[in-house]
C-alpha cells in the first residue's frame, strides 16, 4: 500500500513510528439508539484506546446529549474534547466556510479519524471510514432530508481530498474506488468485529429472553432498522408461503418509510403471528438471536450487515442476501439468497427449520465464520494506516 509520504510496506517501520496523537470524531456515538455505524464507532474507539499504541483526543459535540458511559474514560492516552455548539450550527461553519478547524477544537494532532462521514474542517491528514454508499447507489431508500444531509457532507470531495479511506468490507472498497475514483493504494478494508458478548447462552438466558418478549413459539427473527432497504415486507411474503410453526419477530426502531411494513403485516394472514418488538437493548440482543430458530436477512443492500455476523456468533442459522457484502461477510456458513425473489427466501427459511442436519452444518460453519472478524485486527490496521501517513 503507497501512502502520500511514499511508505509502501507496514510491518518494519511500524515498530519504529514515533507515539502520534489522532483526533477522533465520536459523535457517532452519542446517538441515543446505536446503529451499526454508531456501534462499529464505539468498540473500534474502545479497542485502540485499550492497544495504547497511540494517543487519541475523542472529539464530540451536543448541546444537550452527554458522553456514554462506555466512552473510554480520559488516560494517559486518551483524552476528551467536549463542544457545546449547536450541532446544525457547528456542520453549517464546517460545510460553508470550512472552519472551525476541529484542531482548534481538539487540541494539536497528526491525524483526524472519522469513523463515519461527517461533517468536519482540518488542515491535518484526514482518514473516513465508509460504511456503505446505499445514499448513491440507492438513493430512493432515503428521505428527502438524508438525500439532503449527505448532499452537503459532499462525500465525493471528501474522500478524494481524504489521506487515506477506510471501508468495511472488499465491496464497499470496490464501490468508494468505482463511484468517486479514489485510488485503489489508498483504501483499506477494515471490517467490524463481533463482541465477546455474542457468544452461545444458557437456556436460563433464553428463558429470560422469551419471557420478557413474550416470545412463547419458536421464531425467525429479523433484526435491524425499520425500512425499505432492509426488504422487510419480503420477509412477510415469505413467511406467508411457509408452513412451519413458527412466529416472525420483527426487532428494530422505526426508520423511513416503516409504515409500509406495519400496513403490510396488518394485512397479512398471519398477521397474528408477526411481532414487533421495537428497539431492543444491545444487553439482549445476544439472547434474542440465540432464541431463533434463524436470522433472516434478505436486504437489497449493505455495506457489510452486523446482524448476520451477531447471529453466527451465537450459533444461530442465517439466511441471508447474496448482494452485496453480505455474501462477503456471510460465505458458506449461511443460506444466501436473492432478496428479490420471494420464493428463495421462503425456500430458505422452510430448508433451515425443517432439515435439523443442515441447520446443526449452519450452525458450526456460523461459529468458525464469525471467528474471522475480530476488533483487535481491525484495530491494528487503523494504527498502522495512522503510522503510515
Amino acid at each position: 500500500m503507497t501512502f502520500r509520504n511514499g511508505f509502501t510496506s507496514l510491518p518494519l517501520y511500524r515498530f519504529l513510528a514515533p507515539l502520534m496523537r489522532i483526533i477522533v470524531d465520536i459523535r457517532p456515538l452519542l446517538e441515543p439508539r446505536r446503529s451499526g455505524v454508531g456501534t462499529y464507532a464505539a468498540e473500534m474507539v474502545k479497542t485502540l484506546a485499550a492497544r495504547g499504541t497511540h494517543d487519541y483526543a475523542l472529539f464530540a459535540n451536543s448541546r444537550t446529549r452527554d458522553l456514554p458511559p462506555d466512552v473510554p474514560p480520559p488516560s494517559d492516552r486518551v483524552t476528551h474534547r467536549f463542544s457545546r455548539h449547536p450541532n446544525r450550527l457547528l456542520n453549517a461553519s464546517f460545510a460553508f466556510f470550512d472552519g472551525p478547524k476541529v484542531e482548534r477544537l481538539a487540541g494539536p494532532a497528526d491525524v483526524v479519524y472519522l469513523p463515519n462521514l461527517n461533517f468536519i474542517a482540518t488542515e491535518l491528514p484526514l482518514i473516513v471510514t465508509v460504511h456503505d454508499l446505499s445514499f448513491v447507489r440507492f438513493p430512493h431508500f432515503f428521505s428527502r432530508k438524508q438525500r439532503l444531509w449527505h448532499t452537503f457532507v459532499n462525500a465525493r470531495s471528501m474522500l478524494r481530498k481524504a489521506s487515506a479511506v477506510v471501508a468495511v468490507s472488499n465491496h464497499t472498497k470496490q464501490d468508494v474506488i468505482e463511484t468517486f475514483g479514489v485510488r485503489e493504494d489508498r483504501v483499506i478494508v477494515a471490517s467490524p468485529g463481533v463482541s465477546p458478548t455474542f457468544s452461545p447462552r444458557s437456556e436460563d438466558e433464553l428463558d429470560r429472553i422469551r419471557q420478557k418478549y413474550g416470545l412463547k413459539k419458536p421464531y425467525f427473527l429479523f433484526l435491524g432498522a425499520l425500512e425499505p432497504r432492509k426488504n422487510i415486507v419480503g420477509i412477510i411474503s415469505a413467511y406467508e408461503r411457509i408452513g412451519a410453526d413458527l412466529d416472525l419477530v420483527i426487532a428494530g426502531g422505526k426508520g423511513w418509510l416503516y409504515e409500509e411494513i406495519f400496513r403490510r403485516a396488518a394485512a397479512s394472514p398471519k398477521r397474528g403471528r408477526i411481532r414487533f418488538l421495537g428497539y431492543v437493548d444491545d444487553a439482549d440482543k445476544p439472547g434474542l438471536y440465540a432464541a431463533a430458530s434463524a436470522l433472516v436477512y434478505p436486504s437489497f443492500y449493505e455495506g457489510f450487515g452486523m446482524p448476520p455476523l451477531e447471529a453466527m456468533a451465537v450459533g444461530t442459522p442465517v439466511v441471508a442476501s447474496h448482494v452485496s457484502s453480505l455474501g462477503e461477510v456471510v460465505a458458506d456458513a449461511g443460506l444466501l439468497i436473492d432478496p428479490y425473489s420471494v420464493d428463495d427466501i421462503a425456500d430458505a427459511m422452510s430448508s433451515v427449520v425443517s432439515d435439523a442436519r443442515l441447520a446443526a452444518v449452519l450452525r458450526q460453519r456460523g461459529f468458525e465464520r464469525a471467528k474471522r472478524f475480530t476488533w483487535d485486527e481491525s484495530a491494528k490496521r487503523l494504527e498502522d494506516l495512522f503510522s503510515a501517513l
